[in-house]
């Protein structure tokens, strides 16, 4: 552990910072700052949990940013955070040597399963010491929901309740240690056009698609050539906590100018927040959809251990199908992606090169700079066929390249082995017809046979829904985590289908 505190043993209220990196709109500082005791601002570096699968040092990075503006808000406030590093009850075991802790405040975390594990460890050594461990909760996620159908109504009424000011914080005597650490990441890579962490810079976002960004983005958000500018770029400013829900959807209500007139992006816009809601709750409501199989008629029907030649191909953007490796190289290079284009990236992997989803997920959790445990693992799986009770959705690669990027503009720039070809060419690489007439290109040639491994994996696919028993199992998996409707028509009930529709051919047995 580093940072040393003062040597006198006052009596404290601890805030213990995870992913609500921010100040206003936050229950357990308010709740700690409104009594007599002062207050501690934490946030603990766990190395345990950095070298996590699914971490890495750009997460860190926008961490670490929101960490800095954190204490300088804090600060103002009255007690700027304090940054320690260690084991989380190696800590409070030190600063039980310096302080007498009144309680603990913290939010609950929807979280991967290290996370889920540590915050019970924390809450067995507060209860072996009596002291207070006083858990919030996060946004619209509600921990122990019992009725799935009472959700929504819940989710409204807590959105419509007043956000919580910033309140003054009573000082104490402590030392602040830098915001660093000397842990080194794999595969760290420096990132093009990053977003930079703090709630400043996510309110900043949140105004200009207001202001003129988003008047296109319901139409412009499927494409990663306009999605970059169209899209809110608000997500790692949610993951981090660096804005509250509850915030986005109160500024939307306060009869913002440019809102009138940007009304179906707006629709859009809100309902892809409240569907972020509805997965992080899936997740909350289970822990095991990081590692499990959400219908497990699905266990074990790919191949757990990876084709290791095929997973590095697709990671490192060499599959041989252009507009894919695009997105891939985007995707390393800026830690963001449209949501199209991680579907379609999440549904290659999974179908036509048959990888197992957790292998898959973790190398897209990594990449993700705005990776949310409560949104990724159940869209990972959703995008793998794994619920039993989602669409078979797969994406054509030169499909959607001629759809997304028709000039082939993004795809020249991120596959610069294609330059010298003519548009119409680019969007051959990848078929038989482009290399029957012998192009020349240092591409690689396409890894697996798209309609082959497409048909492949649709059969194989649905000789498990058809198995007796596959229909019971999934209305119980609608039962507990399928979307309802709400007052606030946010919401579409997910669809239970068995039956496979009739296909003309191969090329129209995707769904785009």
């Amino acid at each position: 552990m580093t940072g040393e505190l003062s040597r006198k043993k006052p009596i404290v209220n601890i805030v213990w910072f995870k992913k609500d990196l921010r100040s206003s709109d936050h229950k357990p500082l308010s709740e700690a700052a409104s009594n007599e005791y002062p207050v501690l601002p934490l946030y603990v570096f766990e190395p345990d949990y950095w070298e996590q699968k699914d971490t890495s040092q750009r997460h860190w990075e926008f961490t670490k940013q929101s960490l800095e503006s954190l204490r300088q808000d804090l600060g103002v406030m009255g007690q700027a955070l304090v940054f320690l590093q260690g084991n989380i009850l190696e800590v409070f075991d030190q600063l039980l040597k310096t302080f007498e802790i009144n309680a603990i405040y913290a939010h609950q975390e929807t979280g991967n399963a290290w996370t889920y594990a540590r915050d019970i460890s924390v809450r067995s050594w507060a209860r072996l010491r009596s002291i207070k461990l006083i858990e919030y909760q996060n946004n619209t996620i509600i921990r122990g929901l019992t009725n799935r159908d009472i959700w929504s109504t819940e989710r409204d009424n807590f959105l419509s309740k007043p956000t919580l000011k910033k309140p003054y914080i009573r000082p104490i005597d402590a030392e602040l240690s830098e915001i660093s650490t000397k842990m080194k990441f794999k595969g760290s890579t420096v990132l093009k056009n990053k977003q930079i962490g703090g709630s400043e810079n996510g309110w900043r976002y949140l105004e200009s698609f207001l202001e003129g960004r988003g008047n296109h983005y319901r139409v412009e958000m499927s494409s990663p050539l306009l999605a970059e500018r169209a899209c809110s770029r608000i997500s790692p400013y949610l993951a981090y906590g660096n804005l509250s829900v509850r915030e986005i959807f109160q500024f939307l209500h306060e009869n913002h100018p440019k809102i009138k007139q940007m009304s179906p992006s707006i629709k859009s816009f809100k309902s892809r927040l409240a569907w972020k809601d509805h997965f992080s709750q899936k997740l909350e409501d289970d822990f095991s959809i990081e590692t499990t199989c959400l219908h497990k008629s699905f266990e074990n029907l790919r191949p757990l251990v990876p084709d290791h030649i095929l997973l590095s191909a697709w990671e490192n953007g060499e599959t041989g199908f252009p507009f894919l490796d695009a997105c891939m190289r985007y995707l390393r290079a800026t830690g963001w992606i449209n949501f199209r284009m991680r579907a379609m990236l999440m549904s290659f992997a999974s179908y036509h090169l048959w990888l197992d989803w957790r292998a898959s997920g973790q190398i897209l959790a990594k990449f993700f700079t705005d990776y949310d445990p409560g949104i990724h693992w159940p869209q990972v799986q959703m995008q793998s066929g794994t619920t039993g009770i989602n669409t078979v959705r797969m994406y054509n690669p030169i499909k959607q390249g001629i759809d997304q990027d028709p000039n082939a503009t993004f795809i020249r720039k991120w596959v610069p082995e294609l330059d010298h070809l003519s548009t119409a060419e680019i969007h051959k690489v990848g078929t038989e017809n482009f290399y029957a007439a012998n192009f020349e290109t240092h591409y690689p040639r396409p890894v697996v046979d798209l309609a082959k491994a497409g048909k492949e994996a649709r059969e194989k696919v649905w000789a498990v829904r058809r198995l007796h028993g596959f229909k019971s199992q999934a209305k119980q998996i609608v039962k507990k985590h399928g979307s309802r409707q709400n007052r606030s028509k946010d919401f579409v009930n997910d669809r239970l289908e068995i039956k496979p529709k009739a296909r003309v051919n191969i090329q129209k047995s995707f769904e785009f």
